[in-house]
């Protein structure tokens, strides 16, 4: 997969959004959202360590999965984006965590779960859709976007400097992994401390035979959105849009850039993502489900953590100490 993005690339994506919404909805929904209770982001900091979390898309090969999600449930942390919440549910699987990123994605694909919402947590861009984010009734966690056309200095404002930020990353499913690893210009560390990210339906495209989404198919767009065609990491023919292909190019380019860092791996079985790929079953059916491995794990880097604070201030005490060595 050698296609790259160019600034200019990004800066007409940008350009092109926040023409369509900025003004309209996304600086109106960040002002009615800040008003909502919410929770601290940094909650999410270094709570996935001796964890996994399985990231869901809602490519059709999601279909495949959703056996093997339901069978190893109790293994690892789930988080969907938002068209997925529904109907995993209907599929016996409920995530722990939603991503919402859309200030458009219609109310249709909550409405009926919103009772399921209890003691999942919601993950959104200040500018979520109200009709979300208003009657969701876990907790809620906000987050501003940092994109090419800097629209976020309009939502720090609003929700204050020290709001967590990410890279606008094209679209939700991406947005859910650079939520959770946070690496960018400035941070080079796994920021939640998950052990492994895996990601299910992350196809970017549909088959020709194939829906557009997982156990949903908008016909009309998944006709006027066929742009392209290509062959998928299988080398069987696949439709896409512009946009599934800007964002797959986006998640490759960020992936590639972060790849010693990253345990990331697509389970999707399919698709145009050229990354490096694993079984999801093999991956998951090795994880102890006894919680106390986990503990154990989570301690250990406790201690270890405290181990190098203490290092440290006992090389500050000895520089000091050193200090003494000389006449004033």
């Amino acid at each position: 997969m050698s296609a790259i993005l160019s600034h200019k690339d990004v800066v007409k994506q940008s350009n092109s959004v926040w023409n369509q919404f900025g003004e309209t909805k996304w600086v109106p929904y960040a002002n009615v959202n800040v008003k909502l209770d919410h929770r601290d982001p940094v909650k999410f900091f270094n709570h996935g360590i001796g964890k996994t979390l399985v990231l869901v898309g809602m490519g059709e090969s999601l279909e495949e999965k959703v056996s093997i999600l339901k069978k190893y449930r109790d293994r690892f942390e789930i988080v969907v984006c938002d068209k997925g919440f529904g109907p995993l549910l209907d599929q016996g699987v409920k995530a722990d965590h939603v991503f919402l990123c859309d200030a458009n994605v219609p109310f249709k694909y909550i409405e009926k779960w919103i009772p399921e919402t209890k003691g999942v947590n919601l993950i959104s861009t200040v500018y979520g859709n109200t009709e979300w984010t208003i009657p969701w009734l876990g907790d809620r966690y906000f987050f501003i976007h940092r994109d090419a056309i800097e629209t976020e200095k309009h939502f720090f404002p609003i929700f204050g400097e020290g709001m967590r930020s990410i890279p606008a990353s094209s679209n939700v499913s991406n947005a859910m992994l650079v939520f959770f690893v946070g690496c960018d210009e400035y941070s080079r560390v796994n920021w939640a401390g998950y052990d492994r990210y895996l990601l299910v339906g992350y196809d970017y495209s549909w088959r020709p035979d194939g829906s557009y989404y997982a156990w949903i198919d908008p016909k009309p767009k998944r006709y006027y959105m066929n742009h392209m065609t290509f062959l998928d990491i299988n080398n069987n023919v696949v439709f896409t849009s512009s946009n599934l292909w800007f964002s797959c190019k986006w998640m490759y380019m960020y992936l590639k850039a972060f790849r010693k860092i990253l345990p990331v791996y697509n389970v999707s079985g399919r698709g145009l993502l050229e990354v490096t790929q694993a079984d999801l079953e093999k991956t998951v059916s090795r994880i102890n489900p006894d919680p106390r491995a986990c503990e154990m794990v989570l301690e250990a880097f406790k201690t270890a953590r405290l181990m190098g604070e203490a290092f440290e201030q006992a090389k500050r005490n000895f520089e000091k100490a050193r200090e003494g060595l000389l006449c004033q």
